[in-house]
């Protein structure tokens, strides 16, 4: 059962998907709503934090996230047809 709840999460496939003569897509459903019910995913994520924080080293003061969208500073014709733009293409 925890396997393909791991599955699910990492793979991002249904629980359709998932489910096969083992076990169904509604007991996946149930039991991962009764372990989040019983905190069990808390704490399976505080184990893994302290585990990477043994191994690793986790220091969490010193990340920094930032991110920004900018024009191109030479925009316009200069810069061409946008590769991602469905009209520029040929």
């Amino acid at each position: 059962m925890f396997d393909k709840l791991l599955q699910v999460l990492r793979f991002g496939c249904s629980y359709q998907g998932i489910a096969d003569t083992t076990c169904s897509a509604t007991t996946i459903r149930a039991r991962r709503d009764e372990w989040i019910r019983l905190g069990i995913f808390a704490q399976l994520k505080q184990i893994a934090l302290d585990a990477y924080d043994r191994i690793v080293g986790l220091l969490l003061e010193d990340i920094a996230v930032d991110g920004c969208i900018t024009k191109a500073p030479s925009g316009g014709e200069v810069a061409g047809p946008s590769p991602v733009d469905g009209a520029s293409r040929a």
